[in-house]
């Protein structure tokens, strides 16, 4: 089965939302060019409004969602996006990128 791993920005976390001001900008089919591309803001992921972003994994078909997810916070020292761990927000969410 292939996996896809969707990148989703957003401008915050949200208690009850779980993420406010979100945008998904795509989606790769290796893991390690879909972290490549986060990690180094690559096509200005940023925007001067989005300080986080999240990789998930997504197995081909209906309802995919295969639990795992890579968190990250920009830094504007660097101009990049540095993993983290996944916020105690967001825990009880799932599917940020497709629903």
């Amino acid at each position: 089965m292939k996996e896809y791993y969707f990148i989703t920005v957003f401008q915050k976390f949200d208690d009850r939302c779980g993420i406010k001001g979100a945008r998904c900008w795509g989606f790769y089919t290796d893991k390690d060019k879909a972290k490549y591309v986060v990690e180094n803001n690559i096509t200005d992921l940023w925007e001067t409004i989005y300080d986080y972003a999240v990789i998930e994994t997504y197995d081909e078909g209906i309802s995919g969602y295969a639990d795992e997810r890579i968190f990250y916070k920009y830094d504007e020292e660097s101009n990049k996006y540095i993993e983290i761990t996944e916020p105690k927000e967001v825990k009880h969410f799932i599917g940020f990128s497709i629903g």
